[in-house]
């Protein structure tokens, strides 16, 4: 072989070589550019869905099949024997050819497909198959979640659930929600913490979403019952620049009727500020009462301020026309409905 021929060889390979170095390069910018645009480095971008991935296997592998779910089976070269079953309310699914029920409940996807082969054996239906587990639909662990929730109901646990995926599943709390909510713990919590059946713990929402309590976001089990708690609330409408409902920041010591007028922002020039009025909730036979308060001798210190109770409603009519006490009374509640609600510091989830 020529020396003019060997050179020609050198070059070619040497030009193979940078072209690959250039191609990983390429390649490496090009990865590099895509973890810049989701805003992290290479490793951690990696490290990160690593961490993703190994989650939402192991919360898989942790969940526990119960009555009502429907799992998709698979035998490896024998579909006749798999196929889509739901989980009886005896904990329990028929495979073809097997005499004898297979119990499902209270096992993982890999816990089931270890007794579905054993099952498959000892009928002398198959020497060594091969068995895999899908849910397709979880029904057998659900939780309830009631009281101040976009979306009150039962909704079924698909992995391991904490309070604040739970409140996320009930679509949010509602913008009157007060600050706690209780959770009364069924079997399964029971179970796992010793706690008898229907003990009850108490969580202080309002810190948790500030971070300052991350503890209390408890695992929630099957059969718990979570109730988010209504906020105490004061209602200030008719004649005043921003009528609403006001979260009582510190419940223990109230809002007066100047403060509220104030979280009102103030009244409208119409007005009629000396014949403002209180409807108080009552749990007498009465229904409610209507009590006159004198705003504007108030607000000018010639009478001692009136603490409101929660729920209470001061209306502030407009000057002009006379109405007695009660009419002014039903046109208050009317108005009532449908108001903003204002001075909630913390919102979970997402309305929908």
């Amino acid at each position: 072989m020529s020396a003019n021929t060997l050179a020609s060889i050198g070059m070619m390979v040497m030009n193979q070589r940078t072209k690959n170095r250039s191609r990983t390069s390429l390649l490496r910018k090009m990865m590099t550019l895509v973890v810049m645009a989701i805003g992290g480095t290479l490793p951690s971008a990696i490290t990160n869905a690593q961490t993703a991935a190994r989650d939402s296997a192991s919360m898989a592998a942790d969940y526990r099949i119960g009555p009502g779910d429907v799992l998709s089976i698979n035998v490896a070269d024998a579909p006749e024997f798999g196929g889509k079953f739901r989980v009886s309310e005896a904990g329990v699914i028929q495979i073809a050819a097997v005499k004898d029920p297979v119990k499902a409940e209270g096992l993982t996807a890999i816990e089931l497909s270890t007794a579905i082969r054993k099952a498959l054996i000892d009928a002398k239906q198959l020497r060594a198959p091969i068995v895999n587990i899908f849910v397709d639909e979880y029904h057998g662990s659900t939780i309830t979640v009631l009281g101040s929730v976009t979306k009150p109901g039962v909704y079924a646990l698909a992995h391991r659930t904490n309070v604040l995926e739970a409140l996320s599943l009930a679509g949010g709390a509602l913008p009157n929600s007060g600050s706690t909510l209780t959770i009364v713990r069924g079997p399964a919590s029971a179970e796992a913490s010793g706690a008898p059946v229907g003990s009850v713990q108490i969580v202080d929402v309002a810190r948790l979403t500030r971070g300052e309590d991350i503890a209390a976001n408890l695992e929630v089990r099957n059969g718990d019952v979570i109730n988010v708690s209504a906020a105490q609330v004061v209602y200030v409408v008719g004649a005043v620049t921003k009528p609403g409902g006001f979260v009582l920041a510190n419940p223990s010591e109230g809002v007066s009727v100047v403060q509220a007028v104030a979280l009102a922002e103030g009244f409208k020039p119409i007005a009629a500020t000396h014949r403002g009025l209180i409807i108080r909730q009552s749990t007498s036979q009465q229904g409610r009462r209507e009590i006159p308060v004198d705003i504007a001798n108030l607000m000018a210190g010639k009478e001692t301020d009136v603490i409101l109770a929660p729920n209470d409603i001061l209306f502030v009519p407009e000057s002009g026309g006379k109405k007695t006490l009660k009419v002014m009374g039903d046109v208050a509640m009317a108005t009532v409905n449908g108001i903003a609600i204002y001075g909630i510091g913390y919102k979970i989830g997402n309305s929908h």
